[in-house]
Parts: structure tokens; sequence; C-alpha cells
């Protein structure tokens, strides 16, 4: 049997000694640096990728907003004046209220739509038919009564539907004349909402009706309202989706006449101009 000569234990020692030391520290470092760099990378993707998504969808959120809110306005108030029989004279068919509506209108003879306020519209018109519901889910009340056929005294719950709208928390709600403080919310997003009135005088409700000039603000006592300009400001429920990008619609919605205290960018939330107009055709020839 051969021997291995001392010589090659050794050879055989220091290789295996050679395989067995670990990575050096410059090694380990470069490691190190290169990992973090990665994870920066993919952070910073990650990161802007969140952002992009929640500016996306801030703006998918406003966009279906101005689009329900815009179409509630013109569904809604289009309603205003509305009558049965077309040929029962206004006063007739809305008479004068004694007192306020538990919702907090008032009407006066023959007026079928008047602004509370700048942000603030109350409406009444009578029941299409007996299906017809209001904004709280009430009834017309009017079963006995034929196609075209005109309520013979018309009031809450007998043919005649009160509503209120306004600005509540975000959104804009809806009061129907039974309810004292319970109201729904119509159209969510919204921050604030202005009204331009296109009026003209009413003292006959068979004189020529016609949109004589535009008003805001408070209406005279004489002025009917004909037709609406409205501008209505959205805002996105997240917060910190704009990244600090500088936007306009601040300032152009205080040139239109808003409240600058609406539209507050230090949120970082998304805000949205829509505007739109409407007729009162059943307060139009």
């Amino acid at each position: 049997m051969l021997l291995a000569s001392p010589e090659a234990h050794v050879h055989v020692l220091r290789r295996s000694r050679a395989a067995e030391q670990g990575i050096s520290l410059v090694e380990l470092m470069v490691a190190v640096a290169v990992g973090l760099v990665v994870i920066l990378i993919a952070t910073t993707i990650y990161m802007e990728g969140a952002r992009n998504f929640g500016f996306r969808t801030s703006q998918s959120e406003n966009l279906g907003n101005s689009r329900y809110a815009l179409g509630t306005l013109d569904d809604e108030f289009t309603k205003a004046g509305y009558r049965r029989d077309p040929t029962q004279a206004m006063d007739e068919a809305f008479p004068a209220d004694a007192s306020a509506h538990p919702n907090g209108c008032k009407f006066a003879a023959g007026q079928a739509i008047y602004a509370v306020n700048a942000s603030t519209l109350c409406i009444r018109y009578q029941a299409r038919d007996n299906n017809e519901k209001d904004c709280a889910g009430s009834a017309a009340g009017i079963a006995g009564l034929g196609a075209y056929e005109a309520p013979p005294a018309p009031a809450l719950g007998a043919g005649l539907f009160v509503e209120k709208y306004f600005l509540s928390q975000g959104a804009l709600a809806c009061q129907a004349g039974s309810q004292a403080e319970a109201k729904q919310e119509v159209a969510v997003g919204v921050r604030d909402v202005l009204f331009e009135f296109g009026v003209g005088k009413g003292s006959d409700s068979f004189a020529e009706r016609r949109v004589e000039q535009f008003k805001t603000g408070t209406l005279g006592a004489d002025d009917v309202i004909r037709s609406l300009r409205y501008a209505v400001l959205l805002a996105s429920t997240t917060e910190r989706v704009t990244g600090g990008m500088e936007s306009s619609v601040c300032d152009r919605w205080e040139r239109a006449g808003g409240a600058r205290a609406s539209c507050d960018t230090n949120k970082g939330q998304l805000y949205q101009l829509a505007s739109g107009s409407l007729t009162l055709r059943n307060l139009m020839p």
C-alpha cells in the first residue's frame, strides 16, 4: 500500500482551507448596495403606481359623481311646476301656503320654485300618477283621479309634492315636505354648488313667459325663476392623491363666485368643476 507524501497532504489541506473561505468585506458591501438599489427602485415603482392608481380612481369618482349630480339636477328641477291638467291656472294648481312646511319651504300663490339661498332651492309639483313618489318615498294620494285630471284641492298627500334641495356634508340632499329633519342624499361628492337664475316677471300666470335676465343671490319678490344655470364643485373622498401638482380648479371656482373655503387643496384631494343649464319647461311657454 502506497502512502502519500507529506507534500501531498499539505497541498490538499491548503486547497480545502481556500474552499472554506467566505466573501470579503468589500464583496459584502457591494452586495448590500446592489440590494438596496433594487429595493429602492421597486419601492419607487410601487409608490408611483399606487399614487397613479389613487389619482385615476379619484378622477373616475369625480367624473361619475359629476354626471350623476348634473343628471339629478336636470331630472328633479325639471319637475317644478308640473300640472296634471296643463290648462289649469298656476294659482289654482299651486295655492299659497298658510305656513311653512316641515322642511321649511313656503310658497306664494302660483309659485313652483324659489331660492332659499345661493345653494338651496325649494320646488313643488303635482304627481304624474298615483305611483309616483317624492324623494322620501311618500305616496301621491291621487288613486281616484283619472289621467290629466287635476287634484280638486292640491296639498301634500293630495296630489302635490314639495321638496327642498340643499348641500349637506359633502352631498346634494333632498328633504321632502313632510320631513322636518330627515333627508335623502341624491348625489354624493358635491362640495359646493352655485346657481344662476334666469328670471322673468310673473304677475299673471297667463302672461308671456320668458327669461328677461340672469341673476345670482337674492331675487326680487316679483322674480319668477324660468331657467337655471349651475356649477358644481366636486371633491374626491381619497386624500393625498395630487402628488403636489398645481390645479386651477379652485381659482376658477372663486372667479365663478364660489367660496374659496369650499376648495381646500391642503388635503391633497382631487377637485373638479361641472356645469349645466336647464330651462324649466313647465314654467315656460
